[in-house]
Order: structure tokens, then sequence, then C-alpha cells
């Protein structure tokens, strides 16, 4: 068991509904991916499982626990991790002080905090020679994978990634998945969404398809691959047709 979203509905303004009856399991050890075009709602459905957004109904579980009345503090302290698609590193801060204002939770225990610390920066050498350097310094791709890094400081049970590419040279977005694959390979749990389907075709167990707010299948990389143009071919339509959606 892991994280569970049952029957989830969600809405901007009233009558609005962004997302609809949405039901998905992210299972323990894996990574599990969320696809569809833009619009189709997936960042809006990241900002509700982290608590930015309340549902109009529906349930979330992170193991057995219900997730829906808790604030995002809460659920980091529960074993959600985000990391948004918005750049949110502080810019003024060191490496070194960011990474260890993702530990705030465990900086009580001074010797989990340091095992942390060092398990998660050995994760990322990129990020060793720029330990005492301005986060601002950092290229956008090692901004992610700082971002990345200092959720893993909360030593998560799921981890949540929103459009790990956005914005990304193509050799940086390779390199932010060869982390993600790094960290599938640690069997730390992933929930990830991004408009980079061959990525995400790269590193996911299990994929769901969201169009239009609703949840229109999910299976294995090799159950989806085979159907994966006429998705792409629809979504295409969708987008130059126009919709209200929410990311």
């Amino acid at each position: 068991m892991s994280l569970q979203v049952r029957n989830l509905t969600v809405e901007y303004h009233r009558d609005i509904e962004i997302l609809r009856n949405v039901s998905l399991n992210v299972e323990k050890g894996l990574v599990t991916a969320l696809i569809g075009p833009n619009g189709a709602g997936k960042s809006t459905l990241m900002k509700t499982l982290s608590g930015l957004l309340k549902p109009k109904h529906g349930d979330i579980y992170l193991d057995g626990v219900r997730l829906n009345d808790l604030p995002p503090d809460e659920r980091v302290k529960h074993g959600l991790a985000v990391v948004l698609q918005r750049r949110s590193v502080f810019p003024q801060l060191t490496v070194r002080e960011n990474l260890q204002l993702g530990g705030w939770r465990i900086r009580r225990d001074q010797r989990l905090f340091e095992d942390t610390f060092s398990e998660v920066i050995n994760l990322f050498p990129d990020l060793k020679p720029r330990l005492d350097d301005k986060a601002s310094s950092l290229s956008g791709g090692q901004q992610r994978m700082l971002e990345i890094a200092r959720s893993l400081m909360t030593r998560p049970k799921v981890l949540l990634l929103d459009e790990p590419s956005a914005g990304l040279s193509p050799l940086m977005v390779k390199l932010v998945y060869r982390h993600i694959k790094e960290l599938k390979d640690l069997s730390i749990t992933i929930f990830l969404v991004d408009q980079n389907i061959q990525q995400c075709f790269s590193v996911a167990d299990y994929l769901y398809v969201l169009e239009l707010g609703e949840v229109k299948g999910g299976g294995s990389k090799m159950e989806l691959s085979a159907s994966l143009s006429d998705l792409i071919r629809g979504w295409l339509y969708l987008e130059q047709g126009g919709k209200v959606g929410g990311g």
C-alpha cells in the first residue's frame, strides 16, 4: 500500500470541474506516471495531492492515512514530498542551506540528519562541488536536481514530481531523468507527471491516461505503447479544439 486516490473531484470555480472522479494507485517501490494533453488537469491533481487545493469530494490516502484535511506541512510529516513545476529553490541561500532546510523535520536527530544529507548528496554528485554556492548560480537543470534532492531530505514515502523536464534543455532533461531512474533503482516510490511522454515511458512501471479531467485508462509500458500514437493524435486534436483545463 502507498498512495491511493479515490473518486477525486476538484473545481476551481463553482460548477467548473477540473478533475472528475479520478481514482488511481501509486504502488510502493514503483514509478507511476500520469500522462495526458495540456489542460487535462495533471498539475491540478498534483496541487490537490500536496494540499494546495481542496477537493470537492473524494479521498486521498497515504499508507491508509486520510490526507484530505491535512495542510501541506502535515502531509510532509506523513511522508509525502512534492516538487512542483514552478521553481522553488531559495536563490539567495547556498545549495547546502537549501538541503538543510529540506531536512528541517528531522533536524533534532543529528545522526539521522547527517546520514540523510550524506545519502542525498551522494545521489546528486553534480551538486557536491556547489554546496557553498548560492542556488541562484545554478543552471535550470541543476536547480531542478536541487529541488528533488531537497525533497528527499524529508525521507518521504512517496515523491511527487510535477513536470520535472519543464523549461530544461534536452541535455538537462536526460540528466534529470537519469537521476529519476537511479531513484527508481533504489525502490523510491514516485508519482510523476510530465509532458515528455518518451521520458515518462523510459522510467514508469505503470501509467495512467488523463483526458479532460478524467482517467481514461492505464497500463504498463507494454500495454500502452501500442496505442501511444493514437493517444497523441487525439491529444493534439483536443488541444487544437480548445477546452477548459487546469494543466
